[in-house]
């Protein structure tokens, strides 16, 4: 595996990512805020919808979310 420029190092993993993920972290993470009882997977039909997404499956976009919200703790553990 390639060494990671030092440049990059500076920018925290969640920020690295496409748009369309950290769209998809985000409108969960909203939806948990407003609605407590949305289940995980209630919010990611509900983005596909909204989105109008019909080419990602319920299982990627779940291990998509899961990901970036590791990188999103690990960066905020970072900034405590």
């Amino acid at each position: 595996m390639p060494k990671e420029k030092e440049f990059l190092k500076l920018i925290p993993k969640i920020y690295r990512k496409n748009a369309e993920c950290i769209m998809l972290f985000s409108w969960v993470k909203a939806q948990q805020q407003i609605v407590p009882t949305v289940t995980i997977d209630q919010a990611i039909w509900g983005f596909f919808k909204f989105a109008n997404i019909d080419d990602w499956d319920i299982e990627s976009a779940r291990t998509t979310y899961a990901r970036l919200q590791n990188d999103y703790y690990e960066t905020t553990k970072e900034d405590c």
